[in-house]
């Protein structure tokens, strides 16, 4: 079924002018559209790189915590080591003060 419509010269030039300005509106959305994805394109760039520094950052301070608890576990074994060491000594020390008093007591 076909419809024929008949208009008049000055409505024909009306939608005529009329679906220029659509076009041209199109043409701009397609333009912000474009300009959109740019930014957007552009945006995620920038925040990829500074997630990969901040990764880059962690993973350092990753490396130094995991340095700091090896030493500290190392330091914590010679502290125990000295420790214990000392005790001996203490002990050794109470022994020799212990059979000098019993010494002294014996001359008295």
């Amino acid at each position: 079924m076909e419809v024929e419509l008949r208009v008049s010269r000055d409505e024909f030039q009306r939608i005529r002018q009329d679906r220029k300005a659509i076009e041209k509106r199109f043409y701009e959305l397609e333009k912000l559209e474009k300009t959109l994805r740019v930014l957007k394109l552009r945006y995620l760039l920038e925040h990829r790189d500074s997630l990969k520094k901040k990764l880059e950052e962690m993973k350092h301070h990753y490396e130094e915590l995991v340095e700091f608890e090896n030493k500290a576990k190392k330091d914590k074994m010679l502290l125990f080591e000295i420790r214990r060491e000392l005790s001996y000594e203490n002990a050794e020390f109470r022994q020799q003060l212990k059979v000098r008093m019993d010494e002294d007591s014996g001359e008295t």
